[in-house]
């Protein structure tokens, strides 16, 4: 019979170091799994930062686009203006020759 309660006793023992092991394991898991959450979290704060940086470089790009686009515009109504002045001149010019030619 005392070999059998040594037995159960050893077999208790063994029962709690397993629980201990298994314990440790578990926390151990728990810190592993606390790392991931946090790991996540700081990505996904990272990938908000990107996406509002892509944002505001849009926006930039956006604007920066409209005002070339103006630029085009007026540089187009300029040399329009600067043929319309062109044609005007030689037309006046044409005029002074055909009037200085006459006595």
């Amino acid at each position: 019979m005392s070999a059998e309660i040594e037995q159960l006793v050893m077999e208790h023992l063994e029962m709690g170091a397993m629980m201990q092991q298994l314990n440790t394991q578990f926390g151990e898991a728990m810190e592993f799994i606390g790392l991931l959450c946090s790991a996540n979290s700081i990505s996904r704060d990272i990938m908000c930062d990107i996406d509002q940086a892509l944002d505001t470089t849009r926006a930039q790009v956006m604007s920066l686009r409209r005002a070339q686009q103006e630029a085009e515009a007026r540089e187009r109504d300029r040399d329009q203006i600067i043929e319309t002045m062109a044609a005007k001149i030689q037309e006046l010019e044409r005029r002074l020759d055909n009037n200085q030619g006459k006595p």
